[in-house]
């Protein structure tokens, strides 16, 4: 028999000796063996899990709290915040049976929202006290503190953020998100960059803070983005423990069999070290036998990867919507940041003689094109937030085999997507184009061609591009209709899946703004455009500006 005794936070396990019961516990996070009192503690938050490894044995439970501590829950009585599609309760459903797994949907079909619902339940069961976010790709923190506070209801911190003079958040250095760590906010999610984990000051942090049980859950987005485990970013993951684990990739890692070691080693299903690892996998040849000539035991490989994997395609889930909005902020650099200011300020001291312009609008064209690449403005620098993501979205489509159609609403702006995207044989349409239907063919009958490129005035009507599975839009233009005349490009007659329309948006930009102005809240600020009064222009701009 195995008697266990609640005392606070701790569970005091005793039993006669049983080498199958010691295994269990062994396997136990956060636990260890007290000499004095000669028992195995246990966190109580653990308590539920040991239970169900317990249930072939008789266990009494003794203490002010008795089973009332043992925290259970079944999907149907969560409370989701925002209402989920069937295979998100399926997700839910998984992540709160496994303690460690990579969570593989192909993109959106929502791995944020399901993340997100099983930690908030975790903090239910067992009383989780912090779930740590870690983004493969530096601008995705401002999408997942949205996405927190969409579909949950619990606080979070972006790890360094404060709040500046001007009253908008902005992230500090390294030694202020070390700070954060060490002094934990009053937020259950804490949301890092992996970047951040090239400090060892940092990666200790928050290490300690998982051994001493203040941070219980890590997940890891965009796992395969640190697949090199040779590289600072990939050994320090690999120190990042924790008691649950989930690592999100919308990219099938069997492409190249050793990504998958990063993501097998930092969820605990890999022992050996990396080179044991490719020698078991790879077949070495060439000069000095040190290039991979070769794969075997793939099917062991495979194997290994279902057991620990949950994994849905768009084309295999029923219940979708037709169309799948998503808002994507992204990060400008310091220089791109430095010259959009520049023209801020520059228009800001001219906002009276823009207001009677008979198209105020217009003038806000070079503040936009500052957010989409700075080499349109200057000729000493040239950076683009925006064109760095599209190549990580366009590289994770085409791996999963599908196409996208780009939009901008300037040429300057696809004629540099074109070239960032050279090497997936793009189609393009803007008013230069003589022949957009040789174009459209190309994209829609070719198979090395893999996007589309184009204005939202020359590709935007007319035509029917339904072998894209994903619309991206650069920039929005000002008026919804013509965004969503160009997103039925994709979603028209044809379409045999749902559509996932990607709007890539600068934080604290007038990008932030245009999409409140004209799609969250359904409507152009008409002001500008109808013949309002002088001043409410003025002042339109200015909130644009702000």
């Amino acid at each position: 028999m195995i008697t266990i005794r609640v005392t606070g936070e701790d569970a005091l396990v005793k039993f006669d000796f049983n080498m199958d019961i010691v295994n269990i516990l062994r396997g136990q996070p956060n636990r260890k063996w007290d000499a004095k009192e000669k028992c195995w503690v246990i966190p109580v938050r653990r308590l539920g899990k040991l239970l169900n490894c317990f249930d072939k044995y008789e266990v009494t439970i003794l203490g002010e709290q008795t089973r009332s501590a043992v925290k259970t829950i079944a999907p149907e009585s969560f409370q989701f915040k925002t209402n989920p599609f069937q295979h998100q309760v399926e997700g839910f459903e998984y992540g709160l049976k496994k303690d460690r797994f990579l969570l593989g949907d192909e993109q959106g079909l929502g791995k944020t929202k399901q993340s997100i619902d099983i930690a908030v339940a975790r903090k239910q069961m067992y009383g989780y006290k912090h779930c740590l976010i870690i983004c493969g790709v530096n601008g995705l923190k401002w999408n997942w503190e949205s996405e927190v506070a969409t579909h949950s209801n619990e606080k979070c911190k972006i790890l360094g953020s404060r709040i500046n003079r001007k009253g908008r958040k902005v992230i500090k250095s390294t030694e202020d998100k070390i700070f954060d760590i060490v002094n934990l906010p009053d937020a259950y999610f804490l949301i890092t960059n992996v970047e951040s984990l090239r400090s060892e000051q940092m990666v200790a942090a928050i290490q300690k803070q998982i051994s001493l049980g203040n941070i219980n859950m890590v997940i890891m987005d965009e796992i395969h983005k640190c697949k090199n485990p040779t590289s600072q970013q990939g050994k320090a993951l690999l120190k990042v423990r924790g008691e649950t684990k989930i690592a999100l990739s919308g990219t099938p890692l069997m492409n190249n069999p050793m990504d998958l070691y990063i993501v097998l080693k930092w969820l605990g299903y890999e022992s050996n070290t990396f080179y044991s690892f490719r020698n078991h996998y790879c077949v070495m040849g060439g000069f000095g036998g040190y290039e991979i000539v070769g794969y075997r035991n793939l099917d062991q490989l495979q194997s290994n990867l279902n057991d620990i994997m949950l994994r849905r395609l768009k084309k295999d889930v029923l219940d979708l919507p037709e169309k799948l909005h998503t808002t994507e902020y992204v990060e400008m650099s310091k220089s791109q940041e430095k010259i959009y200011k520049e023209v801020s300020e520059e228009i800001r001291a001219n906002i009276d003689k823009i207001a009677v312009s008979p198209n105020p609008l217009a003038q806000l064209i070079r503040l936009r094109q500052a957010t989409a690449s700075t080499d349109i403005l200057s000729t000493a620098v040239n950076e683009s937030a925006k064109l760095d993501r599209l190549e990580e979205i366009v590289e994770e489509l085409v791996a999963n085999d599908e196409k996208c159609i780009i939009f901008s609403n300037w040429t300057e702006m696809t004629n540099r997507a074109y070239a960032r995207l050279a090497k997936y044989s793009p189609a393009i349409i803007t008013g230069e184009t003589k022949d957009r239907v040789a174009e459209q063919d190309k994209f829609m009958y070719t198979t090395e061609c893999k996007c589309i490129i184009g204005t939202i005035g020359a590709m935007g009507t007319g035509l029917t591009l339904t072998a894209g599975t994903t619309v991206i839009f650069l920039d929005s233009p000002w008026n919804r209709a013509n965004k969503e005349q160009a997103e039925d490009r994709a979603h028209r007659i044809g379409t045999t899946s749902t559509v996932n329309i990607v709007t890539l948006v600068c934080k604290d930009t007038i990008d932030e703004r245009i999409e409140e102005l004209v799609y969250q809240k359904g409507a152009m600020a008409d002001m500008l455009v109808d013949g309002k009064t002088i001043q409410n222009k003025a002042q339109m701009i200015d909130y644009l500006l702000s």
